[in-house]
């Protein structure tokens, strides 16, 4: 270990898209076999970042998804702690990190601050423990015992100590009653045998007072280190872990659509509206226009409804409609511009669909264009039909037509789009404590937002990075997903739909929490992980470039590039290789290293379908290849 640079500061880089993973405050990362805890995040005052269009927006669904965890966890544990409520919405800051310019050690350009930690060392030699205070640190030799007779040098204990039961984490600490850390010593008969380590004061053994003990079998007093208590229950073992990114602390991040709000709707009802267009609910104005109607007509219909100019206009030249009362008039006037028609079809949605999430079905009407106007001809989607229409040679787009209809029916897709621009946001929104147990039914996580005072936990940060990429939608067939959801009775007292309405239909109705709804995630997200993992050979992407967005109820997903070097290399997968990388998915589920056991246990694993934390938007969880297999869970493969 180099003395020169163990107490200089560095300035360790990571790139955009996975900072929010690594830098948070109170986050540990990893380098040069040292383990460091981040004490401060600056916020943008640089302005690299882009615009967030829609703060309000993002600021309601992340307090919604904080005020969620945070609560969950105080009354699954029981602790003392004052859970959110709505009205503390705008105790959320919103900030976005200072991006730096290079990834050099240029120490006039940094993000933020970090210090090693924890600051406990043990000689490799004899085992002199080293739990060092703030004074001592500054004087702190890495290469030198400080036991005269020892020409060993220290290494960094990276273990840190766990209360699973208020979730308060701990650096391995032990101290003589009589002296204190001075002759501490650390006894590790087999280092990577947690169990085996024992501590005792080398003083007090020598003089026959005391003996070695379980350096982990002391409890936790569920306070937290100012003293407040957390929790009234007995005190509890600590367990020990393991420093590793993503071991200690998992950072919980929130990617969403940046949508910019359009005036004279409001949010509620703009989303209704954009489900009605979806569902064919305005037909009978398409039918009195005699053309299609669309978000910009009925945009329009909404100005022309709230100018008062045109409206009093009206009323004063036509004589026959002076004589009208106001609520007669206002009758008129509404259905004039099909304002009767669009209240009641919004009215009967909310009754019809109360229980849809509808921040992620306006995230995945943004993504199918449906806030532009549907006749702009630089829009930012294309979907494959439109692509190959714009292939010249006859032969070459014959070819594709054909090999993209069997794609279809082979994979169960129903249309594949390229996005050339997507606006989007990533936030980190807080951390979990301890082991991210997921794969556990009903566990919930020691979630704690990121709080700027952690004393008087009032006001909350959260971190957010809005940036632009591109990416690929893959929307199943609707049909095909409810029949398969049927068949695999999820779905009871539920007919097969007859066309793609009735099929859209049946799955916006599908709610949270529901045997259907998961076997529906696990659908989409396994096919997510499949292509993704896949995408090096064909995007130029490592799978560590990309990301994804789940959109369960619409039975989609969104593949998007987070690196922003090689942007590009959907769009060639998209126009050259669309049918060999999804043929390559099928060998990505087949089979597992580790089956039978995987297949028969739960059908995915860190061998074959897992993906790094900032990558999959769902910590791995609702996975399994059984859903394309039909050997196990499911006794109707979807495929």
């Amino acid at each position: 270990m180099d003395e020169e640079n163990i107490n200089k500061f560095f300035n360790y880089s990571f790139p955009a898209h996975s900072a929010l993973y690594h830098s948070v405050k109170g986050m540990i990362f990893t380098r040069d076999n040292l383990s460091y805890k981040v004490i401060k995040i600056l916020p943008d005052r640089n302005d690299r970042n882009k615009k967030i269009m829609n703060p309000k927006r993002l600021k309601e669904k992340l307090f919604r998804t904080i005020m969620k965890m945070y609560n969950q966890r105080i009354d699954k544990y029981n602790l003392l702690l004052n859970k959110l409520s709505p009205k503390q919405k705008e105790d959320l800051e919103i900030e976005k990190i200072k991006l730096v310019s290079n990834m050099g050690n240029d120490e006039d350009d940094y993000s933020g601050q970090h210090m090693i930690y924890p600051r406990t060392f043990v000689c490799k030699k004899c085992g002199d423990l080293r739990i060092l205070s703030k004074d001592e640190w500054s004087n702190f030799n890495p290469n030198k015992c400080r036991n005269p007779s020892c020409d060993g040098e220290y290494e960094q204990v990276s273990i840190l100590m766990f209360c699973e039961t208020c979730g308060k984490i701990e650096p391995l600490h032990y101290s003589c009653k009589e002296h204190g850390t001075k002759y501490l010593r650390l006894i590790r008969p087999q280092k990577d045998s947690l169990s085996t380590w024992k501590v005792v004061c080398q003083k007090c053994y020598e003089e026959g007072k005391k003996e070695p003990i379980d350096i982990f079998r002391f409890t936790c007093d569920h306070k937290d280190r100012y003293g407040q208590k957390i929790s009234n229950k007995e005190d509890t073992k600590y367990k020990p872990l393991t420093i590793k990114e993503g071991g200690i602390f998992t950072p919980v991040v929130i990617t969403s659509i940046d949508i910019p709000p359009i005036d004279s709707v409001k949010l509620e009802d703009l989303e209704y509206l954009l489900l009605g267009l979806d569902l064919n609910k305005f037909n009978q104005i398409s039918e009195r226009i005699k053309s299609e109607i669309n978000l910009s007509k009925i945009k329009s219909y909404l100005r022309a409804y709230e100018d008062k100019n045109i409206k009093n206009t009206m009323f004063m030249t036509e004589p026959s409609l002076s004589s009208l009362s106001t609520e007669e008039k206002e009758k008129k006037w509404k259905k004039k511009w099909f304002i009767d028609v669009i209240e009641e079809e919004i009215e009967k949605l909310k009754r019809d669909y109360a229980n849809v999430n509808l921040e992620n079905l306006n995230d995945y009407f943004a993504i199918k264009g449906t806030f532009s106007d549907d006749d702009s001809k630089d829009s930012n989607i294309t979907p494959y039909n439109r692509f190959l229409e714009s292939i010249n040679d006859a032969t070459r787009r014959k070819m594709l037509e054909k090999n993209f209809e069997s794609l279809k029916k082979s994979f169960g897709i129903e249309n594949i789009s390229y996005l050339s621009k997507i606006n989007l946001i990533s936030s980190t929104i807080g951390l979990i404590h301890g082991v991210n147990k997921f794969y556990e039914p009903g566990f919930v996580p020691h979630f704690s937002p990121i709080w700027k005072d952690d004393r008087k936990k009032e006001k909350i940060v959260s971190y957010s990075y809005p940036f632009e990429t591109e990416g690929i939608l893959i929307e199943l067939d609707r049909i095909r997903v409810c029949n398969w959801l049927i068949d695999n009775g999820f779905l009871h007292d539920v007919e097969k739909p007859q066309n793609h309405g009735e099929a859209t239909g049946i799955l916006l109705k599908i709610k949270e929490n529901t045997q259907e709804y998961t076997a529906l995630k696990r659908l989409i997200h396994t096919l997510s992980h499949s292509l993704i993992k896949r995408a090096s050979l064909y995007t130029g992407l490592d799978s560590d470039s990309c990301s994804e967005l789940l959109f369960v109820n619409n039975a989609a997903i969104l593949i998007y590039a987070t690196s922003s070097i090689n942007i590009g290399g959907f769009a060639f997968v998209f126009e050259h290789s669309l049918m060999e990388w999804f043929r390559e998915i099928k060998l990505e589920v087949s089979e597992c290293t580790f089956d039978p056991t995987c297949i028969f246990e739960t059908g995915a694993c860190f061998s074959c379908m897992y993906l790094p934390e900032y990558v999959c938007s769902e910590f791995n969880k609702d996975l399994d290849r059984d859903v394309f297999l039909g050997s196990k869970r499911y006794r109707v493969p979807y495929w």
